[in-house]
């Protein structure tokens, strides 16, 4: 996963989302259990108190009528006080408070007499302390007392604590177990695009021709989308095609006559008025020609799904080529592998050999060959003649076929230029090599394994 992915940003929203629930569930058990255990405190502290009240009196030396039951009591900072105040003064105390008192605060009043509340104890710790004033009976008359009992916080902390800690162990296994659904859930709700992603893939290298594959209704709108965009996609190339065979047809008897025009100037001796016809003729040709090639291409993009049968294709121009001028006389030798299919358009294929193989009978002296390897996932195609090779820089100014002064006018530029049009959009080029000999190469990629073997044939045309 990426950072633009996502199935990457929804699962860390969700885990954000998870530790964030996890976490306020964790504090609000945490102040939960620390509420219910102070509420457990204060009616400890009641229980004391009323012992204290019990017990309080003038007999015997501690002034208490019975010894109190809370072992604390009698351990120096035991954790366990109370104290007996009278007029704002200690009179008694429990010996766990030692050479210390309790703060004299005075009794609350109203509601929160039955309250505990927090004071400062001995020995640096905080104590939680119920007080009240009590009447009692003397020689000298009533007396007003303050009772006070007081429990150490510590114990609470540290039992929050602990509480604490038993929460976090509990809880982070449950995360763990929601970030784990939580990427399931994601993975399963996200697995449809994933799906349309291959199919997509599948559609583009051939596979198949339109997404077949039955998706959610979330995601079927999008699927059917596609797969209109696809059916327009491939009528527009459709009739992009019949309207560049109407325009070549249309165009053809035009420039028939005009050339007839241009033999009888000819033999009127206008021979300038000609040559001058004839080199716009050939412009006029030229652009038509290659314009109409583009028109009829296809392309990888526009093409998906298509591939063609490389033997059985180039079997078939060979054939064309033989009952061509010159064409019987070559020998036309091949070496292509049985069931070799590549993944370009059978029109546009049929465009590039057709082309290739017509420039190499107009030159070739004796023999043609025909070359095609397999190179990891591509094919290597080559037409070799033994015929002049190619005039000018073929990386940079367009070559023209024979030697200086030789070559023929429309029978290399153009064929080479439309069949470098057409590898363009396949996203490859020619290789020209001459040495001693002519030959063309290019290469076009193989046809994935699971494609239907039943490749159409094709449809050959060629520029002279």
């Amino acid at each position: 996963m990426t950072r633009n992915s996502i199935r990457l940003r929804l699962l860390l929203v969700a885990v954000m989302s998870i530790v964030a629930t996890i976490a306020v569930a964790g504090a609000s058990l945490v102040v939960f259990f620390e509420r219910q255990v102070l509420r457990y405190v204060e009616q400890d502290l009641n229980i004391h108190w009323t012992e204290l009240a019990t017990a309080f009196g003038t007999e015997g030396e501690t002034g208490l009528s019975q010894k109190l039951t809370d072992p604390r009591y009698h351990q120096p900072y035991g954790g366990a006080y109370w104290q007996v105040s009278e007029d704002g003064r200690p009179v008694m105390r429990s010996r766990s408070l030692w050479d210390k008192e309790l703060p004299a605060t005075g009794p609350r009043e109203g509601t929160e007499r039955d309250k505990a509340f927090e004071i400062d104890g001995p020995d640096g710790s905080e104590l939680y302390v119920i007080e009240r004033e009590v009447t009692v009976d003397s020689e000298q008359g009533p007396r007003r007392v303050s009772l006070a009992v007081a429990l150490d916080h510590g114990q609470v902390v540290e039992l929050r604590q602990a509480f604490g800690w038993d929460v976090t162990r509990v809880l982070i296994p449950i995360a763990a177990v929601l970030v784990l659904f939580a990427w399931v859930q994601l993975s399963l709700g996200l697995r449809p695009l994933r799906a349309v992603g291959h199919e997509l893939n599948a559609v583009q290298t051939g596979q198949i021709r339109r997404m077949t594959r039955h998706f959610p209704d979330e995601v079927a709108p999008l699927v059917d989308s596609i797969n209109k965009l696809l059916d327009r996609q491939e009528g527009l190339v459709r009739k992009a095609r019949d309207r560049a065979g109407a325009l070549a047809h249309g165009l053809k008897t035009p420039l028939t006559i005009l050339g007839g025009e241009m033999r009888r100037l000819e033999q009127a001796g206008l021979q300038d008025v000609a040559g001058c016809m004839q080199e716009q003729l050939e412009l006029i040709y030229t652009h038509v020609e290659r314009e109409v090639a583009r028109a009829r291409t296809s392309g990888a993009s526009i093409g998906c799904g298509a591939y063609t049968q490389v033997d059985e294709t180039i079997a078939r121009l060979l054939r064309l080529m033989q009952h061509m001028p010159r064409g019987e006389r070559l020998i036309w030798r091949t070496g292509i592998p049985a069931d070799l299919a590549v993944d370009m358009d059978p029109h546009d294929f049929g465009e590039v050999m057709g082309n290739l193989l017509d420039n190499a009978r107009k030159w070739a002296k004796t023999c043609v060959n025909v070359q095609v390897e397999r190179l990891g996932d591509k094919a290597r195609i080559g037409v070799e003649d033994d015929g002049p090779g190619f005039s000018g820089d073929a990386h940079g100014e367009r070559p023209e076929r024979g030697m200086p002064g030789r070559s023929e006018p429309g029978s290399s530029g153009l064929g080479l230029g439309i069949v470098e049009d057409i590898l363009a959009e396949y996203g490859t080029s020619v290789e020209i090599e001459g040495n001693g000999r002519c030959r063309i190469v290019f290469d076009i990629p193989l046809c994935r394994p699971g494609h239907v073997q039943n490749a159409s044939k094709s449809v050959m045309h060629m520029s002279s």
